[in-house]
């Protein structure tokens, strides 16, 4: 009969749909990010050294050390003092390697921040103060400038010559030369020692190249 057609005809309709699987619901499912590792700590660096060479006088006077140079491998007793001015490295001023600064943007217009909400430092204020260089007492102003040991032409000739001999490097078998050396050109040990540091890298290498 018709009717029966119709039935037929109404069940294949509907089993033609399409159904959905599970792995269309699987697939909208999201995977959370992996936490990222955090940065390894920054190692502190030493700077300039504060040593005051003259408080036994009641002045100050430091002997020009730029930067903290190990004298050992790390680990060793050696490693606490500097290779350059041979003082020991808390002498040097410490800067920390903090975190890295944060980020400010402007506040949008017409936006005010709810009561009691503080805002971040600047980076620039962030760390702790810097030191400031110690200066040599030639009176009071703003014109006072930092120590500095002069020589005269004769005293860098001689300085030169021995640096070439020692190679820009003053060991302990070398210890009898220096200090003669110290007595008959009139400059102590330690400025002599910082002058070899300073200029290792530009007179050395005009003496090495010529």
């Amino acid at each position: 009969m018709d009717f029966e057609d119709q039935e037929e005809e109404h069940s294949e309709e509907a089993g033609s749909e399409p159904g959905y699987t599970d792995s269309h619901l699987n697939s909208d499912s999201t995977r959370m990010p992996s936490p990222s590792e955090p940065a390894p700590p920054r190692r502190p660096r030493y700077r300039e050294c504060l040593k005051n060479h003259a408080v036994g006088i009641g002045g100050h006077a430091v002997d020009g050390c730029g930067e903290f140079m190990p004298a050992g491998d790390d680990g060793t007793m050696e490693s606490l003092r500097c290779a350059a001015c041979g003082c020991h490295r808390n002498f040097h001023r410490k800067e920390n390697g903090g975190p890295p600064p944060i980020r400010q943007y402007p506040p949008l217009l017409g936006h005010r921040p709810p009561a009691g909400f503080l805002h971040p430092p600047p980076p620039h204020q962030m760390g702790g103060p810097r030191l400031a260089l110690p200066s040599s007492s030639g009176g009071g102003g703003s014109g006072s400038k930092r120590f500095r040991t002069k020589f005269t032409p004769d005293q860098k000739e001689k300085m030169l010559g021995l640096a070439e001999r020692l190679e820009w490097k003053i060991q302990k078998q070398d210890e009898d030369i220096v200090q003669q050396f110290c007595r008959e050109v009139g400059v102590r040990r330690q400025v002599l020692k910082v002058w070899m540091h300073n200029n290792k890298h530009t007179l050395g290498k005009k003496t090495t190249t010529t």
